[in-house]
């Protein structure tokens, strides 16, 4: 009964699938994925938020699919090592192809986000399912260096000879933090910047939302493409607005590597590998390149290992020392 309630509700959607599954096959190594494996993914089924976990390929096991965040937790979230996140089409094949690909390099399994399908991405579906998020992003980022000058001290912003010579390093700028304070304690008077993409209904975001709440106690790894990379920066940064400045395990024991987009991830996570291609001009277009990096050599932003100039998802793990060398 519930398959055919998604049918019924998705019927608007298709078009956007077809085409979103068609262009996941151009971007992703689905190639990874056995016949059998790909025809049990549906694209009118997985809808955004469902998770699907992915097995090496040598293991033999079946791809496992759960349509909430909770039922994956249950049956078997103590023991997925990463999460991952894809892009561009933003369909369950693009995801699945992605996770395996992730499951071959570390040895275990992954668990991917399906992404892209809810009512709230109708429009930046219609527009590629991209454009949109990076436009939020680069918004985001303009809007954080505002309050920093707004918040930052006349005395602070240009020191003096004076406090040149008798300090190494300046004191850094007092920012508000997620409830709207400065480092002092004092109200800040400026609010938390709204954030365009924060929208009801966005699954994929909550879906990966709850399950970092849930801290799996086996993960360790969150990967991201395209899109993929800026809607982790949305769901990390909630996550650290939620705790208020409270400590939290993952900000330690998380890595976090992003592939064909360069975004602002918060600073509480400090291992952050950032790789895109060099060929990527699609996702330089929605990336801040300005932030720490790694260039590919002759890789464009696909991760198909059927087409030249991809970028190599397993490889590119390898060389950052996330997954073991082959």
């Amino acid at each position: 009964m519930a398959n055919a309630t998604d049918l019924v509700t998705e019927l608007p959607f298709v078009p956007f699938k077809q085409r979103n599954a068609a262009i996941d096959s151009l971007f992703y190594d689905t190639k990874a994925l056995t016949p059998e494996e790909l025809g049990r993914l549906s694209p009118l089924i997985d809808h955004e938020g469902s998770i699907v976990v992915v097995p090496p390929a040598a293991s033999g096991r079946p791809i496992r699919r759960y349509r909430t965040a909770l039922r994956f937790m249950n049956r078997e979230g103590g023991t997925v090592r990463a999460f991952v996140l894809a892009g561009v089409g933003s369909s369950v094949v693009g995801t699945a192809a992605l996770a395996r690909n992730v499951a071959d390099a570390i040895g275990a399994d992954a668990a991917g986000v399906v992404t892209g399908y809810g009512v709230s991405d109708l429009v930046t579906e219609a527009l590629g399912g991209w454009f949109v998020f990076g436009a939020a992003d680069r918004l985001r980022l303009q809007w954080e260096a505002l309050v920093r000058r707004a918040t930052t001290p006349l005395s602070e912003a240009a020191p003096t000879a004076e406090a040149d010579a008798s300090a190494d390093v300046a004191p850094a700028p007092a920012r508000p933090d997620a409830a709207g304070r400065l480092a002092t304690g004092e109200p800040s008077f400026l609010p938390r910047p709204a954030r365009p993409w924060e929208l009801p209904g966005a699954a994929d975001i909550d879906t990966l939302l709850d399950l970092l709440i849930a801290a799996p106690p086996g993960l360790d790894l969150l990967v991201g493409h395209s899109k993929g990379n800026l809607m982790i920066e949305t769901v990390l940064r909630t996550f650290v607005d939620q705790l208020d400045g409270d400590p939290h395990p993952l900000f330690e024991r998380l890595r976090i590597v992003t592939l064909g987009a360069v975004v602002g991830m918060p600073s509480e996570f400090p291992h952050v590998h950032q790789l895109i291609g060099e060929l990527d001009w699609f996702g330089g277009m929605n990336s801040s390149l300005q932030l720490p990096h790694r260039t590919v050599p002759n890789a464009w932003h696909h991760l198909n290992r059927s087409l030249p100039y991809h970028l190599d998802v397993g490889a590119a793990l390898r060389d950052i020392g996330v997954a073991p060398d082959s």
